[in-house]
């Protein structure tokens, strides 16, 4: 990783050739994420239940070491590199990392990274990860989360835990009047999702093509994402693991990775203590 650390001045060429609408909406998408997740947890926190036949539970939870935020040379997308990195920053792992496999980093993603506070960008080979899990044991506990297509090699580290990210890279748009979803926003933060507009006219971008069939036929179309009116959002969440209003071009979030599967767990069980009988009291 140190071999292929991104200098901090690709992060400042990156965010100079950055525009401003480029950077408020990262900066929208990351707010509402960060809203979404509830912000930082506590550095460590013990709960404490006695529950039914007798059990006595205690759960604790505390920071992981580090969390590498591994993206495949295909993976593209700001909003869903945010929504990566921001449960990690939430659950306070010590260290965070993002490195990308086979490719160089995109400005957009150095971008999202530098406004996510992520100083620590590498770029490796697909050689290089052997060595890379070979190194992770003398870091702790950690955790990977990966996005998109990287071949994980075998026998990884028993304290790894690896998290998989990955969209099959279909959305569809449900614009009844044509003027809710801002397409460029949408092409900005999906770079490599292909868009299929089901209703209102079709915008002349390179990712989107005209869909077939209205929302409640939606579901056949294997869609990672619907982006339908907010009156449409109860009925689009049986349709896609996620439902996006107008206004939410640029955020993303990926419902199996909360801050919590992020922490190091622990258990602890016993028998609970019988609570001992009032004394009688005399009238």
């Amino acid at each position: 990783m140190e071999q292929g650390r991104v200098a901090d001045a690709a992060f400042a060429a990156a965010y100079a050739r950055s525009t401003d609408l480029q950077r408020a909406w990262t900066k929208t998408g990351l707010a509402a994420v960060f809203a979404a997740l509830g912000g930082p947890m506590p550095a460590s926190r013990q709960r404490r239940e006695v529950l039914g036949h007798d059990l006595d539970l205690t759960a604790a939870d505390a920071p992981l070491d580090y969390v590498i935020v591994l993206c495949g040379r295909d993976f593209l997308s700001p909003a869903r590199l945010v929504a990566a990195v921001v449960p990690a920053l939430c659950a306070r792992a010590r260290d965070v990392a993002a490195v990308r496999v086979g490719g160089a980093w995109p400005k957009p993603l150095l971008t999202a990274l530098e406004l996510c506070g992520v100083e620590t960008a590498c770029r490796v080979t697909s050689r290089d990860l052997t060595g890379l899990w070979a190194e992770l044991p003398s870091k702790g506990r950690g955790a990977v989360v990966v996005l998109g297509d990287v071949a994980l090699p075998a026998g990884l580290p028993a304290a790894l835990a690896v998290h998989t990210a990955r969209i099959a890279g279909r959305a569809g748009i449900f614009d009844r009047d044509g003027t809710g979803f801002d397409a460029d926003a949408l092409s900005f933060a999906h770079p490599d999702m292909a868009f299929f507009a089901h209703s209102g006219p079709c915008p002349e971008l390179p990712s989107f093509a005209a869909g077939q069939g209205d929302l409640a036929q939606a579901a056949a179309c294997g869609y990672d994402v619907v982006y339908a009116a907010s009156d449409q959002l109860p009925q689009a969440l049986a349709v896609a693991p996620l439902a996006l209003g107008p206004g939410r071009e640029t955020f993303w979030l990926w419902p199996q990775l909360p801050p919590q599967v992020l922490r190091v767990r622990r258990l602890g069980a016993a028998v609970a203590a019988l609570e001992a009988e009032p004394a009688p009291q005399n009238d």
